[in-house]
């Protein structure tokens, strides 16, 4: 691990700004999905067993989207005001461009998944102490990569608005844009009370919570209404779970291809000159 990646992961985890909107604010919500929304008593039957493991992997699921939306708005201010530092480190260390995106890479998807499991076993914890009902996710292996997959679109999506505006000579706007992850994060959050149809496979990543939902319960979670499916009686229509994956991964795609097209655009474009 080189200093520029340790020093990124320390630099991300101790950021005030982060931390509160990605862990503190969220982890109150956290609190109030527990112990204020979500009714009932100690679970005895198999059934209430099953309604509190699916319950509580709803909370990680889309709790833990909306604070990987935060840390994206994070990352979005850091490309646009540290490019000065990044043009210093890669002309005169032997940091090389390459390996500099490749470690800012890294740093964000761990510091990402950090934050997001502080979440998730908030979540599984506090499920505990309200129900004694140990929620772990029934493939955690898959569930860690639904978490990575959405933290690579996030990532990416920073770095295309971060590009955006510089290209543009808008950084001005850097505030009002910055918060196009979390718009994204609320319409994925909107599906705990809308069905969205078939329009869910179309918007950025509001099938994440799907994929997340089957890999924490093995069921197969509906195209939105997440609460109607979890406590209602009339039936709802299921999500086409390889449609959902494929939806994830082609956002993905045109993100980082996006952010590859405006790195081209933005050569000869000097950030300092245009960032306020």
């Amino acid at each position: 691990m080189s200093l520029y990646l340790k020093l990124k992961i320390k630099n991300y985890l101790t950021e005030p700004e982060i931390l509160g909107w990605s862990i503190a604010f969220i982890e109150f919500w956290v609190f109030m999905w527990v112990f204020v929304f979500s009714p009932g008593g100690e679970a005895g039957s198999e059934w209430e067993v099953f309604l509190v493991k699916t319950n509580t992997s709803l909370a990680y699921s889309f709790l833990g989207l909306l604070s990987l939306s935060s840390v994206a708005i994070g990352l979005t201010y850091g490309f646009v005001h540290s490019s000065r530092s990044v043009r210093f480190i890669t002309k005169f260390t032997k940091l090389s461009p390459t390996r500099f995106l490749i470690e800012d890479f890294l740093a964000s998807m761990i510091v990402m998944l950090i934050i997001v499991s502080i979440i998730m076993f908030s979540v599984i914890g506090l499920a505990y102490m309200k129900w004694h009902v140990i929620a772990i996710p029934e493939n955690p292996i898959a569930v860690y990569i639904d978490l990575l997959l959405g933290s690579i679109a996030l990532y990416w999506l920073a770095y295309v608005l971060a590009l955006t505006l510089v290209i543009l000579r808008r950084t001005k706007a850097l505030t009002m844009t910055s918060f196009i992850p979390l718009i994204i994060g609320f319409i994925a959050y909107s599906e705990l009370w809308v069905d969205l149809g078939n329009i869910t496979y179309i918007l950025p990543l509001t099938t994440l919570p799907a994929l997340l939902t089957f890999h924490s319960t093995s069921a197969i979670p509906p195209t939105g209404a997440y609460l109607r499916w979890l406590v209602g009686s009339e039936p709802v229509p299921l999500i086409n779970l390889r449609l959902a994956a494929i939806s994830v991964f082609v956002w993905i795609a045109i993100f980082m291809l996006l952010a590859i097209w405006l790195v081209r655009k933005s050569r000869g474009v000097i950030i300092e000159e245009i960032r306020f």
